[in-house]
């Protein structure tokens, strides 16, 4: 009974059918006095009266009248019931079109409201990010600093024993009174070598972990080398077998210092792997190539691989399958984010017959 709009719809059919009923009636009326015009013409006929012209005409003349008295007051009528209409149809619409402004006006309102709370969101969601990274870095520094000074400690372990067996020596040799002017210069000078070593030890690690200025052009080679004379004592006195292969060395271009980082993380996470399964004669293994513009270097061992469904998950930040006093999960998540972000490169994790295999794609 109602139309999209909401006006009834028997209002709009009703003066068509008002128009059509009264059109029939004319028309019937007019039928019904050309009738009986007709009757009476016959029987006038039959009389043959000598006033038949004059009656046929007054009878005409006063049909014309009563028509046209008829029309006029249907024609009367149908004005005033448009007139009616009229009014009602201006009143219905008026209404529709105030409910539907209402309408339109809640409509701006909520989508206004919505547009203040999504940008409220955006907002909170942006400064949240951002303390969420700040966090991640802060974490990502501590982390470092703690692996920092377990590997300064690896370095360092060997250049104090032999200070030490100086040290006994001089110590012994004084007591049995053998010592002599050469002898204490020869382990003097042997002395002032381990301490060299041990500072320079820790010039590397301190310009290791400067965080690189500006993109420049550097050998993949010589990246990898760097992470690896920082780790290397670690993995020798743990008995894990490092293996770097150069295929096909080429320079790259992006943040060395960076790049080298994430070496180290990679080979360090292997590390921990392998001592925590256990496995026996342990490696790890490095191979650096090229395919045209890009330099792969890929870094496998064999602690056996990394279960499917952690496969996914490996670079999301805070996730690690390590103890929660050996790891924060945030290693892999910013070597992804220097490797792709920062270099364009892609970082990506597979397993072999043997073990892990991390894979760093980037263009030279």
């Amino acid at each position: 009974m109602f139309n999209k709009e909401g006006i009834p719809f028997f209002i709009i059919v009703i003066p068509f059918l008002a128009i059509f009923f009264v059109s029939f009636l004319s028309i019937s009326y007019y039928l019904k006095l050309s009738d009986e015009t007709y009757q009476k013409e016959l029987i006038l006929n039959k009389e043959q009266t000598s006033s038949f012209s004059e009656i046929k005409k007054q009878n005409h003349q006063n049909e014309k009248t009563k028509f046209i008295k008829f029309m006029l007051a249907v024609t009367s009528v149908i004005i005033i019931f448009m007139m009616l209409f009229t009014f009602l149809m201006l009143s219905i619409i008026k209404d529709v079109i105030k409910k539907y402004k209402l309408q339109v006006q809640n409509r701006e309102n909520a989508l206004e409201s919505l547009n203040e709370n999504l940008s409220l969101k955006v907002k909170q969601g942006i400064d949240e990010a951002k303390q969420k990274d700040r966090k991640i870095l802060e974490q990502a520094k501590l982390a470092r600093i703690g692996s920092m000074i377990s590997m300064i400690a690896h370095q360092w372990r060997q250049p104090l024993s032999q200070l030490s067996g100086i040290l006994m020596e001089l110590e012994t040799t004084t007591r049995f009174k053998k010592v002599d002017n050469d002898y204490i210069l020869n382990a003097i000078d042997k002395s002032d070598k381990m301490i060299e070593f041990m500072s320079n030890t820790i010039d590397d690690f301190r310009n290791f972990y400067k965080p690189d200025k500006k993109k420049e052009d550097f050998y993949v080679s010589d990246a990898c080398k760097k992470a690896i004379n920082i780790i290397d004592a670690t993995l020798e006195n743990l008995g894990i077998n490092l293996i770097l292969d150069i295929k096909d060395d080429k320079k790259i271009f992006g943040y060395p210092t960076e790049f080298s980082q994430v070496i180290l993380n990679i080979i360090s996470n292997a590390k921990d792997v392998l001592i925590e399964k256990n496995i026996k004669n342990p490696k790890i293994e490095i191979n650096i190539e090229s395919k045209g513009i890009l330099s792969i270097i890929t870094i496998k061992d064999n602690a056996g691989g990394i279960e499917e469904k952690n496969l996914e998950q490996i670079f999301d930040p805070y996730y690690s399958t390590k103890d929660s006093s050996k790891g924060t999960g945030l290693g892999l998540y910013i070597s992804k984010l220097i490797i792709e972000r920062n270099m364009g490169g892609d970082l990506s994790v597979s397993n072999d017959s043997d073990g892990a295999v991390f894979k760093i794609v980037v263009a030279g």
